[in-house]
């Protein structure tokens, strides 16, 4: 198991020890998402246009943004989305944001557990439980403001707007 030339007991558990504490370093140190309050959005409640509900505007979401936009209900009034950015990163791949959309009451809803996804995101491949490449954010203000605000801010454009 250790690396050929590890004779010495005092070396193998040297060895060990190096191993582990970089694995808990690396899995400390990138597991730290910012706290709830933080993955709301600032602009919460979100106005719906008149005469929608929640379920009509996705739908129209889903006109809009056919190939970049999944979307599911888990309860009554509240859905779960991921939505992949338009343009790509200079690495090539896509930015995508995962929020779930609450109506509050008849004319507005909230979004609320914002995170983004960096990294080998690719609004081609599923977003099952088991594609998990990417980088989970975010994991700074920094990254809060760079690339998911802006990322739930076009997903929220009017249609008509860009595509």
């Amino acid at each position: 198991m250790c690396p050929k030339g590890i004779d010495s007991p005092f070396l193998k558990v040297s060895f060990f020890s190096l191993v582990f504490l970089l694995s808990q370093f690396l899995f400390v140190g990138c597991a730290s998402l910012l706290p709830p309050e933080r993955r709301v959005y600032p602009k919460n409640p979100v106005s719906l246009p008149k005469g929608m509900d929640v379920h009509d505007w996705i739908q129209t979401k889903r006109v809009q943004f056919p190939d970049r936009l999944q979307s599911h209900s888990p309860w009554a009034a509240t859905y779960k989305i991921v939505y992949y950015q338009n343009k790509k990163t200079f690495l090539g791949s896509y930015i995508s944001c995962s929020a779930y959309l609450r109506q509050t009451d008849r004319n507005a809803f909230e979004i609320i557990e914002m995170a983004s996804m960096i990294n080998y995101s690719d609004h081609n491949k599923s977003v099952g439980r088991y594609n998990k490449g990417g980088d989970l954010g975010p994991m700074s203000e920094k990254e809060r403001t760079e690339i998911l605000l802006p990322c739930i801010e076009e997903f929220l454009e009017p249609s008509g707007t860009k595509e």
